[in-house]
């Protein structure tokens, strides 16, 4: 994929009849990660991809499905989330070995030019 915005990662995902991916559970978390490594996707997609998740202006996060989720989620970055304005959600791949949940100011340039891959959930 070239780079691409996060509305438009949304609407790949939503051409194949799903949606960006989420992560409600530790089992969502072992699947993708597991996932991700064995396709090697941080060699053809970079360090960064885009998840199904959005928070509003005060800072609420929530998965496009509904699901709230906390600041003191396991997943996040140990100094994220930090914006106090609407975001996005993206994964970080350090290695092959983990990853990390950070926040992204959707409306920044490098939101846009600096993301190839979007991951999708494989059920609507």
């Amino acid at each position: 994929m070239d780079q691409t915005s996060y509305d438009h990662a949304q609407s790949i995902c939503e051409n194949f009849g799903s949606g960006l991916a989420t992560i409600l559970d530790q089992l969502d978390f072992e699947t993708l990660n597991t996932t991700l490594k064995g396709i090697n996707a941080h060699k053809y997609c970079g360090t960064r991809m885009f998840l199904g998740a959005q928070s509003t202006e005060n800072s609420v996060w929530t998965w496009r499905t509904g699901e709230s989720i906390s600041n003191d989620w396991a997943y996040w970055g140990p100094i994220d989330p930090n914006f106090n304005t609407k975001a996005c959600m993206r994964m970080v791949i350090f290695t092959s070995a983990w990853m990390e949940m950070r926040d992204q100011d959707c409306s920044t340039a490098d939101a846009i030019t600096s993301f190839k891959c979007c991951v999708c959930d494989t059920l609507p």
